[in-house]
């Protein structure tokens, strides 16, 4: 039977309170299609080995059809994507939205599992499509069961879509929402940065901590596509406007390069989290900054 909405919300609330906060903090890695979370979990977990960090490697992802981390939990041993589409005769878009459902529906089930793990952090691989997880009002209920209270979310930009303006604000409003729906210290990390050219690079990272840089390319877009299509562009002149009122706002979003394939960021995620809920360990605090190992 389908789980409705209510049963979902329910179920979730009830356990709410039972919670003991003994789990590890909780990292959520979220982004678009493509973004790489499980690329960056994969090599989280292999490069914090190197500090002796235990991090317990979680797949919430009902829909993945592989995974090269170690998971200690792979929510697919509960919920089979094909199984769900063979069930309700539906399609991938709508069997992908039901078991983001089930998934939240056996919340109690999937805490009682994580609250068995010890660990010094709990790295979580969201669905790929990130409106399962951010715009399905199950999940702000499901994070309150796997402890709010030590939680945080790593936002996965696009390296492609962040090479224009319009596309790198694009981001920053998804990962605003994203904030904002689930309310967790969120971290805005430039993903595959090791695919653009350094130039390229510096640029990106620079409108992540100069709003008014940022702006400055948008007017430039606009011109350039007004000269093209002899017309201004609406959707510059949207961007703009988001922008003026992030900018109103204070929201400014800072931008960490990210390359599993290098390990480049990887120290700085492990930094955000000490910096939000503090070290993993007496003898480890503060040392993720410093970290220089050879790769094997």
């Amino acid at each position: 039977m389908i789980p409705s909405d209510v049963e979902v919300l329910d179920c979730c609330r009830r356990h709410v309170s039972t919670q003991d906060g003994t789990m590890p903090p909780v990292v959520f890695v979220v982004g678009t299609a493509g973004a790489g979370k499980s690329s960056l979990v994969t090599a989280f977990q292999r490069w914090a080995r190197f500090l002796e960090v235990d991090v317990l490697a979680i797949n919430l992802d009902p829909g993945a059809e592989r995974v090269h981390y170690d998971p200690e939990f792979d929510v697919r041993d509960l919920i089979s994507l094909s199984e769900v589409m063979d069930e309700y005769d539906l399609g991938p878009n709508g069997a992908q939205i039901l078991a983001a459902d089930l998934v939240a529906s056996q919340a109690i089930d999937i805490h009682e599992e994580l609250d068995g793990l010890s660990g010094d952090i709990m790295v979580i691989d969201t669905p790929g499509q990130v409106e399962l997880f951010a715009f399905r009002e199950a999940s702000s209920h499901l994070v309150e069961v796997l402890g709010r209270g030590r939680a945080c979310l790593a936002f996965l930009f696009d390296p492609m879509l962040s090479q224009t303006p319009s596309g790198f604000v694009s981001q920053m409003l998804l990962s605003s929402i994203v904030h904002f729906r689930l309310g967790l210290p969120t971290a805005n990390f430039l993903s595959k940065s090791d695919l653009l050219e350094p130039e390229t690079l510096e640029k990106i990272v620079e409108w992540g901590d100069n709003l008014s840089a940022l702006e400055a390319a948008l007017y430039e877009e606009s011109s350039n596509q007004s000269m093209v299509h002899g017309s201004g562009s609406q959707r510059a002149e949207f961007a703009i406007g988001q922008l003026r009122m992030m900018q109103h706002a204070s929201i400014q979003p800072g931008l960490i390069p990210l390359s599993s394939e290098n390990e480049d960021g990887l120290a700085d995620v492990l930094t955000f989290v000490q910096s939000v809920y503090g070290g993993m360990a007496d003898t480890r605090d503060g040392f993720a900054g410093d970290i220089e190992h050879e790769r094997n």
